[in-house]
């Protein structure tokens, strides 16, 4: 028999993707921002492809050749910027504490580029902050 709180944090081992407060196969990538996470021109990017958990990219290579493969959203600015939306969506420690162990999870679980890991990271513990300070307040007038 496991406690609520060994079955809570078991929940909240899984990736952002997993858990269900990321849906990157629901957005829509367009060829700019495939050009700009794989640093190559945009008229390189012939068709972007969302999947579940990865995005297949067919691009040219620079024998003009059609090449594909599969890329993690990770790498998408993306993913920074919704990461960051759904962290300022909490709007109690309810709800972000379980979505601090994800974020953690992922970050120390998938590859990031480090400014992306960072900005996510800086933005949960803003969040954080943010959300303890306003509980206190409302005790206080409460």
């Amino acid at each position: 028999m496991t406690n609520r709180r060994t079955q809570r944090t078991r929940n909240t081992r899984q990736s952002l993707t997993a858990s269900g407060w990321l849906k990157p196969q629901r957005w829509q990538i367009s060829k700019k921002e495939a050009a700009e996470a794989l640093r190559m021109p945009v008229n390189r990017i012939v068709k972007v492809y969302p999947k579940q958990h990865q995005v297949i990219v067919v691009y040219l290579n620079k024998k003009g050749q059609k090449c594909s493969s599969f890329f993690s959203y990770r790498l998408f600015a993306r993913w920074q910027q919704e990461a960051i939306a759904a962290i300022a969506s909490c709007r109690n420690q309810q709800i972000l504490s379980p979505l601090e162990v994800i974020v953690q999870y992922d970050l120390e679980h998938f590859k990031y580029p480090v400014a992306i890991a960072d900005a996510i990271w800086e933005a949960l513990l803003n969040h954080i902050r943010q959300v303890i300070r306003e509980q206190r307040l409302s005790l206080a007038c409460a």
